[in-house]
């Protein structure tokens, strides 16, 4: 169990000390181990954390770590995977706060920021094209609704908060529609 709860530790503070741009940045960091090099969850297993981390209220790191955390080691294990997610961010904190503040309007900071963000951007996609399995997405449907949304959201400026409640609304009205691919 020691060594359960050493893993969850070890994937979790990796994922999170190494990402930049909060939590939704550390996704495709956190799919790596938990997916890919731990192999406790598929991408699909993957997909429905995250999809609940997103419908309770508060940061998704911390809320992915304690679900995967609680699935492998129970509520030792989401107690571990939580402090591992937090801790990093804590530490950034403290140490680099006054680093930051001396240099916000330092030409080589603002550089620097302005790269990394599309970075965070591109890894985001990343994440969202690989979660985006046959057995997710079952039909062209679901490929087009995705396509739509992105282009309210990006190109039409429309908040999101409106996507989705329109996106529930929809599934609430239609749910043999919606599930037709499955």
């Amino acid at each position: 169990m020691m060594k359960t709860l050493l893993d969850i530790f070890v994937a979790f503070f990796k994922s999170s000390i190494l990402s930049y741009g909060g939590g939704p940045a550390s996704i495709p960091l956190m799919r790596v181990e938990v997916v890919d090099n731990y192999k406790w969850f598929t991408n699909e297993q993957f997909g429905d954390a995250i999809a609940l981390g997103n419908t309770l209220p508060g940061p998704i790191a911390p809320k992915i770590a304690a679900y995967v955390g609680y699935s492998i080691g129970g509520a030792a294990g989401a107690a571990v995977g939580v402090v591992a997610t937090v801790v990093p961010a804590v530490l950034a904190i403290i140490l680099l706060s006054r680093v930051l503040t001396a240099y916000k309007d330092s030409p080589r900071m603002q550089s620097m920021l302005t790269i990394a963000k599309p970075i965070v951007v591109v890894l985001l996609l990343q994440a969202s094209v690989e979660l985006m399995t046959k057995q997710n997405y079952p039909n062209i449907a679901m490929y087009v609704v995705s396509a739509v949304v992105f282009l309210a959201v990006i190109l039409l400026k429309v908040n999101p908060a409106i996507v989705m409640l329109v996106g529930l609304t929809i599934g609430l009205a239609f749910p043999d529609l919606i599930m037709m691919g499955k």
